[in-house]
């Protein structure tokens, strides 16, 4: 949480001082790295919105009385590439990748990032930075925490939108592809002093001096107030030593050791600042800046002044073809309003016999108008009849060009403006349509690349938060493939049932969870758009029921294998499942051995129980005591539960029972030994180390099965 700003002192040769100077040097420095890069998206925005004249020119054009008009060719294609991401919206998912991590571990961790993008509607907010990124060639979405509703302290992770992408000021230095490595960003507002006040209460200055503003030149404008996140990666270097036993330590050995190395501890912090006075410290979980960039198509380019980092958006090539279609429709309304509005041109005098068919003829037919003859006076010859005006505007050569300017617009934004094969031959097949569908996404893929990895390192951000964001015992509801809920419990102390198979589960995270989590991020269709897939998919497979050919056939075999490479999520698989049952012989090895081990130990369980019960039958007539009946009883009940069991945390919970049961009845006197001496046996040991008895039917069930060691029980 913020820690409230203390006395500061500003001078730069104290810690407040130097970092103030950091902020406003580093704020200055984005500021000219990301200008260039600001005003192309600025005028990349205006040709989106149908503006590409220049204000001079359009004035110009307005004062004159010309047409200055646009036919909008970039919309329809950017539309198509954005409408394409909203159509195959994607996820983020989580894989083990070892130390401590497994598949089980790896689901829940989805789990919770599945829950935090339903929460915050997350799809939205990554297709609106990807608009962003596709229209002027970059954009930012934000992770964040919060409190949950109500009188608590348990904190969740949300995903929220940048509206503005140049609101924000990346560190324009980063070598990566995703930009992970960046290692301060700034997040600007500004506001009035007003605001400033109602804000920021407890600032030490809320009115500023001239000093201030010389200061501070960008921070403080006039009335206006530029308040900052200021995100900052802050590195410290530690000394491993690793022993020659293999141990590893930070603290220096007394004696000789194999080999050291320096290791780089990052930490983030988030510095709330107006360029004069940090407002707030806030230190933040993580080694990676929660600003998340969607960053285009990017190139290095010398123009004669050493290498520089240029960022394109897609209709970045088709501004200057958009520009001469503008001003060739532009001419062909301007040539088009030279056209005469006056049809008809006669001498004075030939319209008045016939005045009223003249006035009509451009609306009325009629079979034959008659014109008034007139002398000329100089010749005394009779003058022309009225004739029609005659003018064709050059509107086949302005189409011709304006067709050019749209192949060259098509080309800039990577369209083939030649026709396909399939368009060629004019089909309409499904397959023939997706395929000239495909070779027009082809060309702006390069943004969905763009996209996958910028929800790559949203995954990686998310990741990193959930041990100290979800460390304490809470009850979440996990959103499952089918749009249903799963209530999951969070760092219990002890296993609980599943409320539907009463199966036990302990689900761990943080500092709760043994090991750790090292995950890889890939990026999957969203958990909505995983349903919708197998919704469509099982609503065709219901109108051909009879066509699915029977379980255990190589045709059935190879529709669930279908099915499985469409990647369609739980739901594909229990579909998958039921069309081609898993068979024995398809499990893998570990997990054969597992089943095997399992089964042996079935046997052994049935083998007690089946002496325990004739045991029981025997010495039924000779038990005088209720309780021991009572007691024998229930060992029956439990050691039946046992074989049934089909998790190891179960089978150690009901072994406790059985130990407890064993207690008791060695607390109760045995008529039938008391009277006949026993029965000759001896019981074997039991005990958590002991070997499994062989003629006792209190049983002791101890490790895994599938190997390693028993998860712990509850009672």
């Amino acid at each position: 949480m913020p820690v409230e700003t203390q006395e500061i002192d500003v001078r730069n040769d104290t810690p407040a001082g130097k970092l103030l100077l950091e902020i406003r040097e580093r704020h200055q420095y984005g500021v000219d790295k990301w200008e260039d890069a600001k005003t192309e998206r600025d005028t990349d925005l205006k040709y989106i919105c149908g503006d590409p004249w220049d204000k001079d020119d359009r004035q110009e054009r307005f004062d004159a009385g010309r047409p200055c008009i646009n036919h909008d060719e970039l919309g329809q294609y950017v539309n198509a590439c954005v409408n394409t991401a909203r159509q195959n919206k994607k996820g983020i998912k989580i894989d083990p990748d070892g130390n401590g991590a497994d598949e089980k571990s790896a689901k829940l961790r989805q789990g919770l990032i599945q829950r935090v993008e339903y929460r915050s509607k997350a799809s939205s907010i990554y297709l609106n930075a990807f608009q962003s990124m596709v229209e002027g060639s970059y954009g930012f979405i934000r992770l964040a925490r919060k409190y949950a509703a109500g009188d608590t302290f348990d904190q969740e992770i949300v995903v929220k939108p940048i509206a503005n992408p140049n609101s924000v000021i990346y560190y324009p230095d980063c070598k990566e592809p995703d930009w992970s490595d960046a290692e301060w960003c700034f997040v600007l507002d500004p506001i009035n002093a007003k605001e400033f006040k109602r804000r920021w209460p407890k600032a030490q200055k809320v009115s500023f001096t001239d000093d201030d503003r010389d200061l501070a030149k960008n921070w403080i404008v006039g009335d206006d107030i530029l308040v900052a996140e200021y995100w900052k990666i802050e590195t410290k270097y530690v000394t491993l030593y690793q022993l020659h036993d293999g141990t590893i330590t930070r603290v220096k050995p007394q004696g000789r050791y194999a080999r050291d190395r320096e290791r780089p501890v990052k930490s983030l912090v988030q510095y709330m600042t107006n360029g004069v006075e940090i407002l707030s410290t806030n230190p933040q979980p993580g080694e990676l800046i929660p600003i998340i960039p969607f960053i285009g198509l990017e190139r290095w380019v010398d123009n004669g002044t050493g290498a520089k980092r240029v960022l394109f958006s897609l209709p970045r090539l088709a501004r200057d073809p958009q520009m001469s279609l503008a001003y060739l429709n532009s001419l062909e309304m301007e040539e088009a309003g030279l056209t005469p509005k006056t049809p008809y041109v006669g001498y004075k005098g030939q319209f008045e016999s016939d005045k009223k068919a003249w006035t009509e003829l451009t609306k009325v037919p009629y079979s034959f108008v008659q014109a008034d003859p007139i002398v000329d006076e100089s010749t005394g010859q009779v003058l022309p009849l009225p004739r029609r005006e005659q003018f064709t505007p050059n509107f086949a050569a302005y189409e011709v060009a304006k067709d050019s300017c749209r192949r060259a617009i098509q080309a800039a934004m990577g369209i083939t403006p030649l026709p396909t094969a399939a368009q060629r031959n004019n089909e309409k097949s499904g397959v023939a349509l997706q395929q000239i569908q495909s070779q027009a996404q082809i060309g702006s893929y390069h943004f969905t690349d763009g996209f996958d990895r910028a929800l790559a390192l949203a995954g990686r951000v998310m990741d990193g938060w959930l041990d100290t964001t979800y460390d304490g015992e809470r009850e979440l509801a996990i959103p499952q493939d089918d749009e249903s809920h799963q209530m999951l419990k969070l760092n219990t102390q002890e296993p609980y049932p599943d409320p539907k198979t009463q199966e036990l589960q302990h689900h761990r995270i943080g500092a709760e969870n043994p090991g750790d989590h090292n995950v890889t991020i890939s990026t999957q269709p969203s958990y909505d758009s995983m349903f919708q897939q197998v919704n469509e998919f099982l609503n065709g497979l219901v109108a051909n029921l009879k066509n699915i050919p029977p379980a255990g056939t190589p045709q059935a075999k190879i529709l669930g294998k279908a099915i499985r490479m469409r990647q369609m999520g739980i739901g594909g698989d229990q579909l998958a499942d039921i069309i081609d049952p898993p068979e024995q012989n398809q499990m893998p090895p570990q997990a054969q051995q597992q089943i095997d081990a399992a089964h042996q130990l079935i046997q052994q369980l049935t083998q007690a129980l089946n002496k325990q019960t004739q045991k029981l039958e025997a010495k039924l007539p000779e038990l005088a005591s209720r309780e021991r009946i009572a007691a024998l009883n229930n060992k029956t009940t439990i050691i039946s539960a046992l074989i049934a069991a089909k998790s190891d945390e179960e089978r150690l919970v009901y072994q406790g029972q059985l130990d407890h049961i064993d207690r008791i009845l060695s607390l109760i006197p045995d008529p039938a030994q008391e009277t006949s001496g026993g029965d000759g046996e001896t019981p074997a040991p039991a005990g958590p180390q002991g070997p499994q008895p062989a003629g006792d039917p209190g049983l002791h069930v101890v490790g895994n099965p599938g190997g390693g060691a028993p998860p712990a029980a509850g009672a």
